[in-house]
């Protein structure tokens, strides 16, 4: 299926949910805010796990986009806090790792737990998909809450 491409099916497909995209590229996370935004996702981004942090303390995400590798940074950190709001708010909020590593770097955090990864360039269609599957729990309340409202 080419969601992308199929404007029917596109929009509004990720209407309601929320998204925190991490990635230290600023092109990157452009490219994915656009992207989400465009499907109705409410998206935020933030530069740097620190600004992940931040943005974490008054910012709820349904799923989390995150480049793994961070110049001075661990994504450790990230994660530890995302299992803490996790923990707090008995909500599994799945992650999503990219990366331009070809090497080793699924390797290098064999003790975290994220659903998917993705190698940079990937294809958006499948990154849609991706989230779609991961978050369709939250597009059903949403698709049903509509229709409750509408009658």
């Amino acid at each position: 299926m080419n969601l992308i491409n199929d404007f029917c099916l596109a929009v509004g497909i990720l209407k309601g949910v929320q998204v925190l995209v991490v990635d230290n590229d600023r092109d990157s996370r452009e490219l994915y805010a656009f992207l989400l935004e465009d499907l109705s996702a409410n998206v935020i981004t933030a530069g740097s796990v620190k600004e992940a942090l931040e943005t974490l303390s008054w910012f709820t995400p349904n799923i989390i986009v995150s480049e793994i590798r961070f110049l001075g940074e661990s994504i450790y950190t990230l994660l530890n806090t995302l299992n803490a709001i996790e923990a707090d708010n008995d909500k599994h909020i799945p992650i999503i790792v990219t990366s331009t590593s070809t090497t080793g770097t699924c390797d290098q955090i064999p003790d975290v737990d994220f659903e998917e990864y993705f190698l940079k360039p990937f294809d958006l269609d499948e990154f849609v998909s991706m989230i779609v599957n991961q978050v369709q729990e939250n597009i059903a309340e949403n698709f049903c809450t509509e229709l409750l409202v509408a009658n």
